[in-house]
């Protein structure tokens, strides 16, 4: 009975959730274009591909968030879209990067960065979605259990567009500090995923999510070095994100708890008057 009901729903999807779906399926599309592109570099040494899959990474991020915010503003959520977006988020968030890590690091003699880092960023982006689907009812629209597979997906993304800009020996991912840094966040990020730290989900609010949307579009419209520093602006920000997401959550909540308190005291004094 369960499948009939969810056969009949998709029968009858109206036009406010096909708008955001074909937002999703392009989300979904960015993320596969990607994966082509890293091994089309791989195949042919020509490490632009992998710049472009850099991009695709981050055009699927701002497209994954559209679909959501155009979804609520047309009234038009369903649990296809909901479930077809946890499915974007794997291609686009889990897979892409990993293998972008996987061919950016071949040059690497250690089988840690070449297969066991690009593994672990697949398995915690599994775990993460699976637990996301599980215990969030809610879709993440009250915020994440754990760090979002996004912010390690874009991580990845803008390290190797920055190391793809010349002088590219300045910022190469296969040694030296910059590499270091790229790895270790890397693992840093997927722990993160799996915890119970509690992040703020910044899609939602247009006032946040609207320069995101800018910068992306930068990285697609500037010249290269400007670009880059667009990129390094981002990574920024998101590392930002990563270590005040927590506290910013947990400071709405202790507010949240304040008001209700004072709310309560209120309401009893308003009683205790009248008796």
């Amino acid at each position: 009975m369960k499948t009939f009901n969810n056969v009949q729903s998709l029968a009858v999807i109206n036009w406010r959730q096909v708008l955001p779906t074909l937002l999703t399926l392009a989300a979904m599309l960015s993320g596969f274009l990607s994966i082509l592109m890293t091994f089309e570099g791989i195949r042919t040494g020509d490490v632009e591909f992998f710049s472009w899959a850099a991009r695709l990474i981050m055009l699927a991020m701002i497209l994954d968030g559209m679909d959501g915010n155009l979804a609520r503003l047309l009234r038009g959520t369903s649990e296809f879209g909901a479930e077809l977006d946890t499915y974007v988020d794997m291609t686009a968030f889990g897979l892409a990067p990993a293998l972008l890590i996987f061919a950016v690091t071949l040059q690497s003699k250690d089988p840690f960065w070449r297969v066991l880092l690009p593994s672990a960023v697949a398995m915690s982006g599994v775990v993460r979605l699976a637990r996301f689907k599980v215990r969030d009812p809610a879709r993440g629209q009250a915020g994440y259990t754990g760090l979002p597979i996004t912010a390690n997906a874009a991580w990845v993304a803008l390290f190797v567009f920055i190391s793809l800009t010349p002088p590219r020996d300045q910022f190469s991912l296969e040694h030296g500090p910059v590499a270091t840094l790229f790895l270790v966040g890397i693992l840093v990020f997927v722990v993160l995923q799996v915890t119970n730290l509690r992040y703020p989900k910044p899609t939602k609010h247009l006032s946040l999510f609207v320069p995101c949307v800018v910068l992306v579009a930068l990285l697609w419209c500037l010249q290269a070095r400007l670009a880059a520093r667009v990129a390094a602006l981002m990574i920024a920000l998101g590392t930002a994100y990563v270590v005040l997401g927590p506290l910013f959550v947990k400071g709405m909540a202790a507010h949240k708890a304040r008001r209700q308190a004072a709310e309560d005291h209120d309401a009893n004094n308003g009683v205790v008057n009248e008796e």
